[in-house]
């Protein structure tokens, strides 16, 4: 513990100190100082002008806040203090937009439940991924159902914290081998997991066609599928 006058003279060196976040710490590690300098004294058998001493080795309180003040310069320490600060909202919204679409997809029931496994005439397992700039597209299963449902699971996410701008509104024109092209159809399930339905596409298609083409973005995909299953 310091007396007075140690505290008066650490007081006075942080008074040239601009950057008042820093003060604390340069604050702590001047107190931990001096109270050294008192104990080596004090070992040395000079007990009573022990303090004395210490402040008198340590020099010049002007001369040692204006050098600190160089050090911590506050141009300087607000840059670190903003650097700092933007770090902490880029973490801020890495967990917003990536961390939380992974909890939803693990909270989220997977859209394959909700179709009727006595209707499901086919369930083909894909794992083809495309890209789109910064989004990534993942298509998981193609489920055929017996009323004619074409049932195209996938999930998609973005690779960047603030992500691209685009919002995947659709997958792209869907076509069959045979040379119909089909309605997009509805949309079910919560992002990341999406089930897209396309209505009365023909048991005899034996490949499934995902085209997509706008604004300069690209993918084609072909998936096998067991056309002609329900004549077998």
């Amino acid at each position: 513990m310091l007396s007075p006058k140690g505290d008066k003279f650490i007081e006075d060196i942080l008074s040239y100190v601009k950057f008042s976040f820093d003060r604390f710490a340069i604050k702590t590690e001047l107190e931990s100082h001096l109270l050294d300098k008192i104990e080596d004294y004090t070992e040395a058998g000079q007990a009573e002008d022990a303090e004395e001493s210490a402040i008198t080795d340590m020099g010049d309180a002007q001369e040692i806040g204006l050098e600190l003040n160089k050090q911590h310069n506050p141009l300087v320490g607000w840059i670190w203090m903003l650097t700092r600060l933007a770090v902490v909202l880029l973490v801020i919204v890495d967990l917003f937009f990536v961390g939380l679409p992974i909890v939803t997809s693990l909270l989220d029931d997977n859209p394959i439940e909700d179709i009727s496994k006595a209707n499901i005439v086919y369930n083909i397992t894909v794992n083809k991924t495309v890209h789109l700039d910064d989004t990534v597209i993942n298509f998981r299963n193609v489920i055929y159902e017996g009323n004619g449902n074409l049932n195209i699971i996938y999930d998609y996410y973005e690779t960047q914290f603030w992500g691209t701008g685009w919002s995947l509104g659709g997958i792209g024109i869907i076509s069959d081998n045979l040379g119909n092209e089909y309605f997009a159809g509805s949309g079910g399930g919560i992002r990341p997991i999406v089930r897209r339905t396309v209505e009365n596409f023909s048991d005899e298609a034996d490949t499934l066609i995902i085209d997509y083409d706008q604004y300069n973005r690209k993918y084609r995909v072909e998936i096998p599928l067991k056309g002609g299953i329900k004549n077998e």
